[in-house]
């Protein structure tokens, strides 16, 4: 196991009340004590309707929304996101955003885009950085010409290759992607799906794949977890209806058959 999630919860306050001579802080929880476990190579989808939690999961994975309760575990050891000064430890967890335009920068080259991360996680390796650039290129299926163009003349697809390319140069163990997809069209879809899985089983990554695309996650995850108003509600590995227990997952895959 990578990582783990136990009882994740994130709340938001959301107005006072008065009672007599006292007030109160209500609250909102968009994440309900979740437990998960991504493990390691594994591709984990996470699937549910806008609003459900699933990006709040990510911030809180990700550090950048602290928890109300609950603990998140890297490698059987607790993470304290208050503490993480180790760069080692910020690096090996990475995220592929849904918006590749607001991603990056629109006057920095995809040259300086990429050489950024490479220059301040690996400063010993800034006589190598171009080439690295170049492998990175290649692996994501842009040509070495990209390298001098601007994210504007670039197409979403492309772009969002970029996006991936950046998360690589760090040279990751996870990587969450947000909807990454969902911008893109079928064809684009479907060629950006078989390379994540070409990488992932070169570089031994884990994902977790975070959508509202029940066929996406049945072309690319090897287990689902489902999330409901911020809670997980199932997990399943194999795509048969008569299997699953909760009425929003046999709603999503009668969407699915139709």
């Amino acid at each position: 196991m990578m990582l783990e999630l136990k009882n994740v919860t994130k709340a938001y306050p959301v107005r006072k009340r008065r009672k007599g001579w006292f007030s109160t802080q209500d609250s909102e929880q968009a994440v309900k004590k979740v437990s998960l476990e991504l493990r390691q190579g594994e591709c984990l989808g996470l699937v549910g309707e806008s609003g459900s939690g699933k990006s709040t999961l990510a911030q809180c994975i990700l550090g950048l929304e602290s928890l109300t309760s609950g603990e998140i575990w890297l490698d059987h050891q607790p993470i304290h996101f208050e503490k993480m000064k180790d760069v080692q430890l910020y690096k090996r967890i990475q995220l592929v955003a849904q918006d590749s335009s607001s991603s990056l920068h629109p006057r920095m080259t995809i040259r300086d885009i990429l050489m950024e991360p490479i220059h301040n996680y690996f400063p010993e390796l800034k006589v190598q950085a171009l080439d690295i650039c170049l492998s990175l290129l290649e692996s994501v299926g842009l040509e070495a010409d990209s390298l001098e163009k601007y994210p504007a003349q670039l197409s979403g697809g492309q772009k969002q290759r970029v996006c991936i390319a950046r998360a690589l140069a760090v040279e990751p163990d996870i990587i969450l992607f947000d909807e990454s997809i969902a911008n893109l069209d079928t064809t684009t879809q479907s060629s950006v799906l078989d390379m994540l899985k070409r990488m992932q089983m070169e570089r031994q990554l884990s994902y977790l794949f975070i959508t509202h695309d029940l066929q996406s996650t049945r072309q690319f995850c090897d287990r689902v977890a489902v999330m409901v108003q911020g809670e997980i509600v199932e997990i399943f590995k194999e795509w048969d209806e008569d299997l699953l227990q909760h009425e929003y997952t046999r709603t999503l895959f009668q969407t699915l058959e139709n």
